[in-house]
């Protein structure tokens, strides 16, 4: 038999969630220095695309006010994400370190800045085939040093032992010099300083025998799926024994004038779980956990609006997290967002965003380049 899929949602539960905005989050992400990310619930209005509904609304509002007249906060509730739940665990960070030679991994931290503790770190590959996320606890200690690379006494060995184990780290020495906007300035010349003087030991020391090494507690590998078909915009990951999927959809429309420019860059997040009811396991259903919507803002990368209910359905039914009797799904919502399922999920829309982002990049570029060539 043919498998077979079917679209739909898994239902959310009538208690403590009552309206669609408890049921979800909504992330804004807006360009920090024009290579980090910034991913909150809050709206930065000085980042927002003039064009866009949010700051015609804000200017609505503004007018009203000086004309004396009562703003009913009611018909503009994306101007108001400011209670207490709705920004509770709705801050990321996506930090890109920057040493020349070297490729890094992206850091997202779990906040508003890189202050915050470091949870994911990124490592991409050639031509945005394949993303490697390692996560865990082992992270928020002193495994990553000022400049957000990983430092080197926790090297987990040579290239070729780090890709037999995945779970183990790739460290970067402080070298005696610098190149002009590389990561940690700082600290580079606190290092050199201190070498000069003796003054403290040297991070690059070859580390002591009971010296512990850290290693992440897991590995997930987000793949550009079929990069030669129709299907171009899809991702896959699976986590536990559940099939995720980043992929194109149509079902988000933008009425402003650039909307046909970013229509095809629009993409939802979708698990494959078998169906209850039926006592065949290869029949599957594909549950819909969360949408990302691009921007034409210079300043804004888009919006991640994600399905707390839902995910939090899934985690309990299918990967049995949140075990705990809960009887408020706010307080369930508010556990959920710091669990791995959660963070790596908004990794992997990050790493989604980057990839679609540079590909775009690249195919201008060809075009350019064809066009010269064709002219010439």
């Amino acid at each position: 038999m043919n498998r077979d899929e079917q679209v739909t949602r898994l239902p959310t539960t009538a208690s403590g969630l009552g309206d669609a905005d408890a049921a979800r989050t909504t992330y804004h992400i807006y360009h920090e220095k024009d290579y980090h990310k910034r991913l909150q619930s809050k709206i930065d209005l000085e980042c927002e695309s003039p064009r866009s509904a949010v700051k015609r609304a804000a200017r609505t509002a503004k007018k009203k006010t000086k004309n004396g007249v009562v703003v009913d906060t009611e018909a503009e509730p994306d101007l108001h994400l400011d209670t207490e739940h709705e920004h509770s665990g709705c801050a990321f960070f996506q930090h890109v370190p920057y040493l020349a030679f070297h490729d890094p991994p992206k850091v997202l931290y779990a906040g508003e800045d890189k202050h915050a503790p470091p949870v994911v770190l990124m490592n991409g590959s050639a031509f945005w085939r394949r993303y490697k996320l390692q996560y865990g606890d082992s992270l928020a200690a002193d495994v990553l040093d000022p400049r957000g690379v990983v430092a080197w006494k926790h090297n987990g060995g040579s290239k070729k032992e780090l890709k037999a184990d995945g779970m183990m780290l790739k460290g970067y020495k402080v070298r005696t010099w610098r190149l002009w906007g590389e990561s940690g300035k700082a600290y580079v010349h606190q290092v050199k300083a201190s070498r000069i003087g003796g003054t403290s030991p040297d991070p690059d020391a070859q580390p002591m025998k009971d010296e512990h090494v850290a290693q992440v507690e897991g590995v997930v590998y987000l793949n550009w799926d079929r990069p030669l078909s129709l299907h171009t915009r899809q991702y896959h990951f699976r986590y536990g024994d559940v099939d995720f999927y980043w992929k194109g959809t149509s079902t988000i429309k933008k009425p402003s004038v650039f909307g046909m420019f970013v229509r095809y860059n629009h993409l939802k997040l979708i698990a494959k779980i078998p169906i209850k009811e039926e006592p065949d396991p290869t029949l599957l259903q594909e549950v819909c956990l969360g949408k990302y919507a691009s921007s034409v803002s210079g300043k804004k990368c888009g919006r991640l609006e994600l399905y707390d209910s839902v995910i939090l359905r899934l985690s309990k039914d299918c990967l049995r997290h949140i075990d705990a009797p809960q009887h408020n799904e706010r307080i369930e919502v508010l556990s959920l967002k710091e669990t791995w399922l959660y963070r790596i999920i908004v990794a992997t829309a990050v790493c989604m965003i980057d990839a679609e982002k540079e590909k775009r990049r690249a195919v201008g570029e060809w075009l350019q380049d064809a066009g010269e060539g064709g002219g010439g």
